[in-house]
């Protein structure tokens, strides 16, 4: 069910009505949206099940201007059914193995769903659980209400993690299989089809990394070979490595899909050849370069500046930044989150939105480095994950609850409507999560504060360091710095920077004063 909630007054950059919560059965611990239908969302939950639903009615509503309930944000109930909206699509058990464990009382605990992945094609749901399994399920029978009783399961393989780890993080990509291959529009349609195969990357617990050909799974997936004894790398699984002591965090790829780079809770980030990879003679050192040690755990990863840098949230709460190609440490830091940054998404090549265990979803730039403001606050919940939906209007978060949040993250587009009607968001400090501090939403916290005037002089620092920035990589700084030129230099000649970027800074400031001018 989901429950209408007012916006953070003028704090957050989410000031329109579509801001909603859509309430699962359990808690979430992953979410994706469909690839083509942008109202489309998928969770895996704590109970090791994997619901999807539809909140399209949610946000037309919304639009049509009607009068949301603020009950339950006051913490009373309401028995008005029409004030909720079912959301639910379809609800389907697929990790549902009991495992041993050490800290229950029985010695036994339950699979839980950790990973959701729609394909870029839309037509599968890839679920990984903590029993190690990884499920492909028919994404359009899930994404579809239906009465019919057929399992939507389309193949299953029990053994995609090392030893008894489970699945942590599910990524697929495309892979150019002929990357000379010319782009004429009389090519056939065919050969442009077979120009490019799509793998699947999934990390464990344990730190193991496999690569998939999903059109070798099939509904029987074999755990023993003819001889009886356990297949040494499952059916379907093309590369298999384990280099990592923890758990893996995230996945990017380069645009061929011949590199990728893996993220993980031991304080590394690793690199794999896949073209090297190709060739079983090669030696590991070869296909797999690894990052020196950063001393930090390094919890999320996402590819940015035209994939010229690699920007990696810390437990420390440091983007630590690496350029392409020079895996072994990083060339920049920009410190300045009081808390872990747990989950990381981009907006564009030079901004993203980083959730942290503070609770706050900032909109950060890269290089230069700055704060430009915050989307939306968990009130001291920490953020897991973050995804945003087909048409980039709406980002979605999950916390240690069984809400997903869906945030209006169309005042992060350039061609913002700031004089639409906000007629329906409620200016004030209460919320529906209770009330809300202007020095926390700021990044203010007993382990570190952080004001404005020092995350300024922060950026100012960072940019008169940029010039020193990656001396190892020239060419590639070269490239950054011309870019970052070009897009922060649109002053029209009056000496006045009027960037993206400072519109969105500028549409923040503008809802903060207007706050103020209610108090």
């Amino acid at each position: 069910f989901v429950h209408f909630s007012p916006v953070f007054g003028g704090f957050t950059m989410a000031t329109t009505s579509a801001h909603c919560t859509i309430e699962c059965s359990d808690q979430p611990l992953d979410l994706c949206f469909h690839p083509t239908r942008p109202y489309i969302v998928a969770a895996g939950l704590v109970d090791g099940t994997v619901e999807v639903h539809d909140f399209e009615e949610l946000v037309e509503q919304n639009q049509k201007g009607s009068s949301p309930v603020f009950a339950s944000a006051a913490g009373q109930d309401s028995d008005d059914d029409d004030d909720e909206v079912d959301t639910i699509v379809s609800s389907t058990k697929v990790h549902s193995q009991i495992l041993p464990s050490k800290s229950s009382e029985s010695g036994m605990r339950k699979a839980v769903c950790r990973a959701v992945q729609f394909s870029l094609d839309g037509s599968t749901l890839y679920t990984g659980g903590s029993g190690g399994d990884l499920i492909g399920l028919d994404a359009t029978r899930v994404s579809t209400f239906s009465a019919a009783s057929k399992s939507p399961v389309k193949w299953t393989c029990p053994i995609a993690a090392y030893g008894k780890g489970g699945v942590q993080v599910i990524h697929e990509f495309k892979q150019n299989n002929d990357p000379n291959a010319s782009s004429n529009m009389e090519l056939a349609e065919e050969k442009l089809q077979n120009q490019f195969r799509t793998l699947l990357a999934t990390g464990d617990e344990l730190g193991g990394v496999r690569i998939w050909d999903t059109r070798l799974l099939s509904h029987e997936v074999m755990t023993k070979g003819s001889n009886g004894l356990p297949l040494k790398r499952p059916p379907g699984c093309i590369h298999s490595w384990k280099v990592h002591e923890d758990y893996i965090s995230g996945f990017i790829n380069s645009d061929d899909g011949y590199t990728l780079l893996a993220s993980s809770a031991d304080c590394t980030i690793s690199a794999y050849d896949l073209r090297m990879a190709m060739n079983p003679n090669n030696p590991i050192e070869k296909v797999v370069r690894r990052s020196d040690d950063q001393e930090d755990e390094l919890l999320s990863i996402q590819l940015m500046k035209n994939g010229r840098k690699v920007v990696c949230g810390s437990g420390e709460g440091v983007l630590s930044i690496f350029s392409w190609g020079t895996w072994g440490d990083v060339s920049d830091r920009f410190p300045g989150h009081p808390a872990s940054i747990d989950a990381l998404l981009p907006i564009d090549q030079e901004t993203l939105l980083t959730g942290s265990s503070d609770g706050l979803i900032r909109v950060v730039q890269i290089h230069p480095n700055k704060l430009l403001g915050i989307l939306g606050d968990h009130e001291g919940f920490p953020i897991e994950k973050l995804k945003i939906n087909a048409n980039r209007n709406f980002v979605g978060s999950t916390t240690h609850d069984q809400l997903i949040r869906i945030w209006d993250a169309r005042i992060l587009q350039d061609d913002y409507d700031h004089d639409m009607d906000h007629s329906d968001v409620v200016q004030g400090i209460g919320t529906d999560y209770g009330q809300v501090d202007a020095t926390a939403l700021l990044g203010k916290t007993e382990k570190a504060e952080a004001s404005e005037e020092e995350w300024d002089d922060m950026d100012e620092k960072m940019e008169e360091e940029e010039d020193d920035d990656d001396d190892d990589d020239g060419k590639d700084e070269k490239d950054d710095s011309d870019e970052d030129s070009d897009s922060d230099s649109d002053d029209g000649g009056n000496g006045k920077s009027d960037t993206k970027n400072d519109r969105r800074k500028n549409r923040l400031k503008t809802e903060r004063e207007k706050f103020y001018e209610d108090l």
